[in-house]
């Protein structure tokens, strides 16, 4: 059996790189993009699993980039988190079509059961 695969997409080096590791730690194959340009180059070459992305990036945020990518691949599952959310734009971000939402800081273990929620379903 192959590997979950995962597109972690987060401007912050340090979360992004940690993420990065925990998660290929627990089993997952994982490419890390700085910005939504890099990932859609990612997406472009070939199809994850899971989009996993920062909702406030410049240029293009999560959901411009969520909306990209399930052009490019309509089965794809999205996670958008975000240091800066209330109850309204965690709603927006669900209505846009983002599979789950949650807020920084991270919980790996939390972080790690919703991947599992999402990526079952």
């Amino acid at each position: 059996m192959s590997k979950q695969s995962i597109l972690l997409v987060d401007d912050e080096e340090v979360l992004r790189l940690s993420l990065q590791a925990n998660l290929r730690r627990e089993g997952f194959e994982v490419k890390s993009a700085e910005n939504a340009g890099t990932a859609i180059s990612a997406l472009k070459h070939r199809s994850y699993d899971l989009l996993l992305t920062d909702y406030l990036m410049e240029a293009v945020n999560g959901v411009e980039l969520m909306q990209q990518a399930r052009e490019l691949h309509p089965e794809i599952k999205v996670i958008v988190f975000s240091g800066y959310a209330d109850e309204h734009s965690t709603d927006e971000i669900t209505r846009l079509g983002a599979d789950a939402f949650f807020c920084k800081p991270i919980s790996f273990d939390n972080l790690l059961e919703l991947i599992s929620q999402i990526l079952a379903s």
